[in-house]
């Protein structure tokens, strides 16, 4: 900014001084020039023509130098003329503001742009307070701002609004200033606020009279900027903030995720090191094929099952090692067809490498990588579950042999009650087929009828007797098709004369046309002859007038199973008893094993079958079981 408010007085001080400076000089010529005159003392009317000449001589030269100083003088008039029109123009013409003002602030003189800043032609201003054209909000500010240049005389400076003229619009083709004045004066778009930047200082014309100098510059532009700065820095840190938070947030889930990433990385380290040590340490051997059925992978426990090292496996068919793998199929791989549910598991032989069998529990599972189908096949060496299985199998009918003894043992006395009577009617019908053989007319007819119930009753007891040395031999497990229907008679067969001797009224309610089962026949009648021969023993301790009775029901269950139920009215079981029964070595009768119960239910699981019961004490007990439908294998 310019600090020159008062360049416009020294054009007209050298005016002033110049034209002074004339008129003084004219006047000194002339007052030396009478001195002179009265000083020489020379009395024109006295001098000769010599002297006057002489004299004239002398005013010719001062006449010439008078015209020659008045010359200079007027050049040099001329010279300040245009310097002070060419001072004035550049005062009037320049873009800066300046005002000359009396010590109460009011103008005296100003320039064109400092009347276009005020907005009052420049001939108007003269008279007129700068203090009215300053805004209401900046008039404390500009009475301490001339306060303090009087004070002290010094240069001073203020920044202040003026009052709204019109005069200076804003820039509308400067988007920045129209968005700060937009966000800056929304609440008042019709008042535009003109901002200047004043610098003034004290002088004393040359009459001594104080004057202010002052200078004006229109800053709105600048203000403007500022503020459009200083708004868009507050926009740009707020965006700043704000995407320095959601970068921070960003990064912090980066970080979060990267974290997780590590962690995930290192929990499949762990899990494929894991499994890496699970595969191998296995003692199911596992074994990997592709479509083709074509060994890609193999653990160390195939080693103990089929005496191969896991490196000799890989390229190898998977039908070298186990040849009924259910991926082939009439010489063609299609294991999606055919493979079993994951988790399901199959009885197949395997081949050793020595050339024996292996009896396996094999399993199979299906999974991809990079869309490449894979088989995973897990076998278990099943021979010593198996040999075990033997020994158990033989084991318990080596039980059920001693158990049905010891029945046999129990019913001895009805049996042999029942074997009595054959014998005894075979006795009576011998007796007189004699006496009718020693008459002297013997009765052929009759004879031949007598002997016909003779040998009736010896088959009789012969049926009664091959039932007990079947049912009380020891044999080999052997598995047929037969009739539930028809064990149930055979069993209470055995059982009829305790039923008679006991008062026991025995109800059948078996379901007609059943399925046939493939059991071993021995077997399922023991079991029925335990439960029937148990509720005989608890039915006996009713009163003798109580009525007893023994219900057997056969039927076909909604799952397609044979269910066999023996229930009787007899006292029941209490609680404690219900949680013993089925326990070895548990007994309720006061002469028994506690044998009777366990070895049935071993038997009836040995079929695919399960053994249950049902009690409440005082209101009779039913044991059921339940055996599956199967075909022979």
């Amino acid at each position: 900014m310019s600090k020159s408010p008062n360049g416009h007085l020294n054009t007209e001080r050298l005016n002033d001084k110049a034209a002074a400076l004339l008129d003084k000089h004219r006047e000194t010529i002339r007052e030396q020039a009478e001195i002179m005159l009265q000083h020489s003392g020379a009395d024109i009317a006295r001098m000769s023509t010599h002297d006057i000449q002489k004299l004239l001589f002398e005013f010719q030269v001062h006449q010439i130098e008078l015209k020659m100083q008045n010359e200079e003088l007027n050049r040099a008039h001329q010279e300040l003329t245009a310097s002070r029109d060419t001072y004035a123009q550049l005062y009037d013409s320049s873009p800066v503001g300046y005002l000359t003002l009396n010590e109460a602030g009011i103008i005296q003189k100003a320039n064109i742009a400092a009347a276009a800043l005020l907005g009052y032609p420049k001939e108007d201003l003269t008279g007129k307070r700068l203090g009215k054209f300053i805004h209401p909000s900046d008039q404390d500010n500009y009475y301490l701002f001339i306060h303090r240049l009087l004070a002290q005389k010094t240069g001073q400076d203020l920044n202040a609004n003026i009052k709204d003229t019109g005069a200076w619009p804003t820039h509308p083709e400067c988007k920045y200033f129209q968005l700060c004045t937009n966000a800056s004066q929304a609440g008042d778009k019709g008042n535009v606020q003109t901002y200047i930047e004043c610098y003034a200082k004290v002088v004393y014309n040359d009459k001594s009279a104080l004057q202010i100098c002052l200078s004006m510059n229109n800053i709105t532009e600048r203000k403007q900027a500022q503020e459009t700065i200083a708004y868009l820095n507050e926009k740009l840190e707020e965006k700043v903030r704000r995407q320095t938070s959601e970068l921070i947030v960003s990064n912090l889930s980066l970080m979060k995720k990267v974290e997780e990433l590590r962690h995930s990385k290192h929990q499949l380290l762990e899990r494929e090191a894991k499994l890496n040590s699970i595969f191998n340490a296995s003692v199911e051997g596992i074994i990997t094929i592709d479509m083709s059925n074509i060994i890609v992978s193999a653990n160390a426990a195939v080693e103990t099952i089929f005496g191969y090292k896991p490196e000799e496996l890989i390229d190898r068919r998977i039908t070298d090692l186990i040849p009924s793998s259910p991926q082939e199929m009439d010489g063609c791989s299609v294991p999606h067809a055919v493979i079993k549910p994951a988790g399901q598991i199959q009885e197949v032989e395997g081949i050793h490498k020595n050339g024996f069998t292996v009896p396996l529990d094999l399993s199979i599972a299906e999974f991809s990588v990079d869309n490449v189908h894979y088989f995973t096949h897990i076998v278990r060496d099943v021979s010593l579950r198996k040999h075990q299985e033997r020994q158990d199998k033989e084991h318990l009918d080596e039980l059920a042999h001693v158990t049905r003894l010891g029945l046999m043992g129990e019913m001895a006395s009805g049996i042999a009650h029942e074997v009595n009577q054959p014998l005894s009617a075979i006795s009576s019908y011998t007796q007189v087929s004699l006496n009718l053989i020693n008459t002297e007319t013997p009765d052929l007819v009759k004879l031949t009828e007598i002997l016909y119930k003779t040998q009736q009753q010896a088959l009789r007891a012969g049926r009664i007797i091959h039932r007990m040395r079947e049912f009380l031999k020891s044999h080999a497990k052997h598995r047929s098709t037969a009739d539930i229907n028809n064990l149930i008679h055979e069993a209470v067969s055995l059982c009829i004369a305790d039923l008679k001797q006991n008062g026991i009224k025995l109800i059948f309610e078996l379901e007609s046309s059943l399925p046939p089962i493939y059991v071993d026949h021995v077997q399922i009648e023991q079991v029925l002859i335990n439960l029937i021969r148990n509720s005989i023993d608890a039915l006996k301790t009713l009163p003798a007038k109580q009525q007893r009775h023994l219900a057997i029901h056969s039927r076909l269950t909604p799952n397609n199973s044979i269910q066999v139920r023996v229930k009787d009215n007899g006292p029941g079981l209490d609680i404690d008893q219900q949680q013993k029964i089925l326990t070895p070595f548990y007994t309720t009768k006061a002469n028994g094993m506690g044998m009777g119960l366990s070895i049935s239910r071993s038997l009836i699981e040995a079929h695919d079958g399960s053994l249950h019961f049902n009690s409440q004490s005082g209101k009779g007990t039913t044991f059921y079981f339940i055996l599956p439908i199967t075909e022979k294998s």
